[in-house]
């Protein structure tokens, strides 16, 4: 008499070396979906997550013990996987334990690999998927074909002149790529459709006046359409955790960075966006990023002003690196929860430590919402700051500092003075311009985590010399994620110059209170 076979709930990802002491039967008959892999230490956090967006309940990575482990570092790794993962489950609201390593030898009992069972994943006992409903992406890529655009190429090529990846000399050009655009479907199928890092730094020549970001944009909407999708940088993992906000109800732990000498509102006029600080916290940790140490002075600061911001308790990410993926439907229920919470939490005016945020509240957000939000003030906190009459101190020691622009606040949104202004009052401050500034500033790199290859290392490095090259202790920046990148870039050319720092500009403030 057969027995039947539970349901696939789990998933388990199983080093090759070890599949023969742990076969297909014995995986199916305990529930587990599988997929082998050369070394369990190939297996990233973004494929660990994916899994759970996709419905599993557990997740096991099975591999060799460390000290048999081929490679040497495969088990190592797979912890190290595991751990990351476990604190990002954590903030999304699941139950970290929901996924492990466990090494298989020759020793090991098929029972004793699967011995953990979770009643729940979820620490909240839900599991709610909210499907993304179907829906027309019409205002950012017309119904029709790639050329119902207004945009027109005089094939000039002053956007290639200027463009930071075009000048590493690796073969990109936004000249041809628009070119193409216009005459064939082949650019929507190529990576150097997401070479762009959207930094518009061509739009201040381009004789149309026009934007080829927004353009490139418009193309990327319509190839992922198509099914084609670039090479993600970090192994998918940030698109998955927007993807997984998306798709669950389930309350993240959002407020846990709030400290008791904080004070904060559930519902008022004004709210500090806090984006994904907490998750790049934990991705980004062994760069000594501390963008939650950055919220936290943010509203230290308002506190000293008087002001009590809201902080939502089910804030999502804002989907901007999704939607410069082209993946809009997400994107825009995403838009419509975060809109709806603000409202009801009574709020009137946002404030955003991250350019991108902001960016995609007020560029993008009217295209995927209509008029929901369309009475809300917008701001980035230097111009908040500035506004409400902050005035950072400053000890008196004397500092050279530079100012980094991010491009989504200068050229995206023409935010360029108040960092610059509130920088200038702190005393004992000398403020110098790097060789590009302002609305010519050089791009950190920042590819909304998409094709991350040598020539964004090499503008990376172009924008450190222009750093060094001014003599500046330290380099301010309005930017989280510029921020993250310009460091990758300075633990990459083994800079430890402990003396050599890369600030936000909030936490500068801060400092020097």
């Amino acid at each position: 008499m057969s027995r039947s076979l539970p349901p696939i709930r789990n998933f388990a990802f199983v080093c090759e070396r070890v599949s023969v002491l742990v076969p297909e039967e014995v995986l199916v008959k305990n529930g587990f979906g599988y997929r082998t892999v050369n070394c369990i230490g190939q297996v990233g956090t973004g494929s660990i997550l994916q899994a759970f967006e996709y419905g599993a309940d557990q997740v096991v990575l099975l591999g060799c013990p460390e000290q048999e482990c081929r490679h040497g570092i495969g088990a190592q790794n797979a912890r190290k996987q595991v751990e990351t993962s476990r604190q990002l489950l954590n903030l999304m609201g699941f139950n970290p334990e929901a996924v492990r390593f466990v090494p298989v030898s020759e020793r090991s009992e098929h029972d004793d690999l699967f011995s953990v069972r979770l009643a729940s994943n979820r620490s909240s006992g839900q599991k709610v998927a909210v499907g993304i409903e179907p829906e027309n992406d019409d205002n950012f890529a017309p119904a029709g074909t790639k050329r119902q655009t207004d945009f027109v190429c005089i094939e000039c090529g002053r956007c290639s002149g200027v463009c930071p990846v075009a000048r590493t000399g690796l073969g990109f050009s936004p000249r041809r790529l628009m070119q193409k655009a216009g005459t064939e479907d082949a650019p929507l199928k190529t990576r150097a459709l997401y070479a762009c890092l959207g930094c518009d730094l061509c739009k201040t020549v381009c004789p149309s006046g026009k934007s080829i970001a927004e353009e490139i944009l418009r193309l990327r909407v319509i190839a992922f359409q198509q099914g084609t999708q670039p090479v993600m940088a970090h192994d998918g993992v940030v698109q998955t955790l927007i993807r997984m906000m998306a798709k669950t109800t389930l309350p993240q732990n959002r407020r846990e960075w709030i400290s008791s000498d904080l004070r904060v509102a559930d519902r008022g006029e004004i709210a500090l966006w806090t984006g994904c600080a907490p998750y790049f916290d934990v991705l980004f940790k062994e760069m000594e990023v501390n963008q939650v140490g950055t919220l936290r002075n943010a509203v230290r600061i308002m506190n000293r002003l008087g002001i009590e911001p809201v902080i939502l308790a089910d804030e999502r990410c804002c989907g901007h690196d999704l939607l410069w993926l082209g993946d809009v439907r997400t994107v825009k229920k995403l838009a419509r929860h975060n809109l709806t919470q603000l409202q009801d939490a009574g709020v009137k005016e946002v404030v955003f430590l991250c350019p991108e945020c902001l960016r995609t509240f007020k560029l993008d957000y009217p295209r995927l919402a209509g008029t929901q939000g369309a009475e809300l003030k917008l701001k980035h906190i230097s111009e908040f700051l500035f506004e409400h009459g902050f005035k950072p101190a400053g000890n008196g020691t004397q500092i050279r500092v530079t100012y980094h622009d991010p491009c989504r606040l200068s050229r995206h949104l023409g935010v360029e003075d108040a960092p610059r202004q509130l920088i200038g009052q702190v005393n004992g401050v000398e403020l110098v311009e790097m060789a590009h500034n302002r609305s010519e500033g050089l791009c950190c790199g920042g590819t909304s985590w998409l094709e991350c290859g040598a020539a964004v290392k090499l503008l990376q490095d172009r924008r450190l010399q222009e750093w060094q090259a001014v003599k500046a202790e330290t380099l301010i920046t309005g930017c989280g994620k510029c921020e993250i990148h310009l460091r990758c870039a300075q633990m990459s050319r083994g800079n430890n110059n402990k003396a050599q720092k890369i600030v936000n500009l909030i936490d500068f403030f801060a400092d020097k209170e």
